[in-house]
């Protein structure tokens, strides 16, 4: 299956991408769906897990008929999503709102008022990739803070199509840097620019156990440190996916730090508050996140990546040598 799934991602990427990217969205959709289903029933395994982190995750607040429900729309949401990709490199500021489109832009242009810069802050839920796209294309000066990539052990299509999209990234109207980069990321905020970043990353430091729905999570504190020093506004940032298959690129008002004597305890006070603020989107749109929890999870069992939730303390990361 992991041939077909490379092939297919090759066909798509390579001879069909200039055919796919012109054919009407009314058409493409339903086509989507159908291959969703495709996987859905092809694929057992992420098919249980997903489900599995959906259930950990949530507890007793959805019926078994649901969660399933969102399991199924957890595949639906992925796909479109690979889809969505190919466009990435050739999104124009004229045809960007036929994909998406930002609520409380306001809240940005308020924050940067204050001259510190802001970082737009969010889960690896839906398209969250189309905050910096969309934000570079309206013409702020924006940066994407992105972790190592994840290729060992890939196949050589996996490497390959990687090696395709990092060429494109000249291409982007935002700059990437890595997590480890912190003097340009500074900098960065110093010119009043944006920094977008997505909190549930797995490189982070100085990782502290917060309460997430059901289970307990780890998320880094950087973020909150960082906008501590500099003076940064945090924007707690969501993308949902609206009726009318347009995603909803939300920006929500600058998150007010709790201030606190005690530096841990204004750390850990500040995450659970942004925490907080995600679970009431998480709750609302599951089905954005199913397949980022099943993905974690793989990943931190094969020792790639630290695992999210405290119950998988027992996946042992690998390291170099």
């Amino acid at each position: 299956m992991k041939i077909i799934i490379d092939f297919f991602m090759w066909l798509v990427w390579v001879p069909l991408r200039g055919v796919m990217v012109r054919m009407p969205r009314a058409v493409v959709d339903p086509a989507l769906s159908a291959l969703a289903l495709f996987f859905y029933i092809a694929l057992p395994n992420r098919r249980k897990g997903v489900r599995e982190e959906l259930g950990l995750l949530f507890g007793s607040r959805f019926s078994e008929k649901e969660l399933g429900r969102m399991t199924r729309a957890s595949f639906d949401n992925f796909i479109k999503k690979v889809y969505e990709n190919l466009f990435y490199g050739k999104v124009t500021a004229d045809n960007l709102e036929e994909m998406a489109y930002f609520e409380g832009l306001s809240n940005m242009d308020s924050a940067l008022g204050n001259g510190k810069g802001a970082i737009v802050n969010t889960l690896h839920f839906g398209s969250y990739f189309l905050f910096m796209l969309g934000l570079g294309l309206r013409g702020y000066r924006a940066n994407a803070l992105t972790g190592t990539p994840l290729t060992a052990g890939s196949s050589y299509i996996k490497n390959k199509l990687f090696e395709l999209r990092k060429k494109e990234e000249d291409a982007y109207p935002f700059t990437v840097l890595g997590t480890k980069d912190f003097l340009s990321v500074v900098r960065a905020l110093k010119r009043n620019e944006i920094i977008g970043v997505a909190i549930d990353g797995r490189e982070g430091a100085n990782l502290v156990p917060v309460k997430f729905f059901d289970r307990t999570a780890e998320f880094s504190t950087g973020i909150i440190s960082l906008a501590m020093k500099t003076g940064a506004a945090i924007i707690p940032s969501i993308a949902v996916k609206g009726p009318d298959g347009r995603h909803r690129l939300i920006l929500e008002p600058k998150m007010e730090l709790i201030e606190c004597a005690d530096k841990d305890e204004m750390l850990r006070l500040n995450l659970e508050k942004f925490i907080g603020i995600m679970e009431k989107h998480v709750l609302e749109h599951p089905d954005h996140y199913g397949m980022t929890l099943y993905s974690i999870r793989e990943e931190a069992r094969k020792g790639l990546i630290k695992p999210l939730f405290a119950d998988n303390a027992g996946f042992r990361l690998k390291t170099a040598g």
